[in-house]
């Protein structure tokens, strides 16, 4: 049976934290103590120099640090610097506009795109490391349109507070192609395709890609190892349906 003082912790916790559905992941089980001498054991999960994070009866509770003892704080702060690092909830928005008009002729358009990238940390707590974002952007030939191009691509760097959301205005590009695609005359040019957003931690890892397009994903999900391949590839690059290096004719 559980001491009194327990389930007045317990009541403290359901009244000021959120509850979260638990992860298959177990930390370290410890018994802390708050300001006012209460014990509880928790299961840490993670901590800042603000909070601490932790399952108990498998729910999971955030509480600022400060509510427990000088001694726990300690113990806690120790315990959480041994933890593997929390794999990353990160939900991204890529939003691509696309704007048409004519060129020198009748069936030669340009397309300008525009894309805005919008990435929210979902975690419940903590900040992300710095994480290098990179977004290639794919066009289609068409006069052959089993062959792709690299139309731009844009870099930029940022590091996310939970629950909050970075938001970048990528640079605006312009590409030229034929619309009427018939006939012998037809001179090709690219139309955008698709994208491919990555995000890199500080030493090179992917962490996170994302990409509209199914056949991206599926030629990604085939073979993992060329999206870093992917991110050398200079602009105007030719490259087959299957993302690699085309052969010059």
């Amino acid at each position: 049976m559980f001491p009194r003082a327990l389930f007045r912790l317990s009541s403290l916790i359901w009244l000021t934290s959120a509850a979260f559905t638990t992860s298959a992941w177990c930390g370290p089980t410890l018994d802390v103590t708050d300001q006012k001498g209460r014990s509880i054991e928790i299961e840490l999960i993670s901590a800042t120099a603000q909070s601490v994070t932790f399952r108990r009866a498998g729910k999971e509770y955030t509480l600022p640090i400060s509510q427990f003892d000088t001694a726990s704080q300690e113990r806690i702060s120790k315990e959480a610097s041994t933890l593997p690092a929390a794999p990353l909830k990160i939900n991204a928005d890529v939003v691509i506009g696309k704007r048409r008009r004519k060129d020198d002729s009748y069936y030669m358009v340009k397309q300008d795109v525009s894309c805005t990238v919008k990435l929210t940390n979902a975690a419940p707590t903590g900040q992300t490391p710095t994480l290098t974002g990179r977004i290639i952007f794919f066009g289609q030939n068409q006069r052959q349109s089993e062959i792709y191009t690299v139309l731009s691509t844009q870099t930029f760097t940022t590091q996310i507070d939970a629950g909050e959301t970075f938001l970048k205005e990528m640079e605006e590009f312009t590409t030229t192609y034929d619309s009427d695609n018939k006939g012998y005359g037809n001179v090709g040019g690219f139309q955008y395709f698709g994208y491919l957003l990555v995000l890199q931690d500080a030493n090179g890892e992917i962490v996170f890609d994302q990409t509209t397009s199914g056949s991206i994903r599926q030629t990604l999900n085939n073979k993992p190892s060329l999206t870093k391949a992917i991110l050398g590839y200079p602009q105007n690059q030719k490259i087959t349906s299957k993302l690699e290096p085309a052969t010059s004719s």
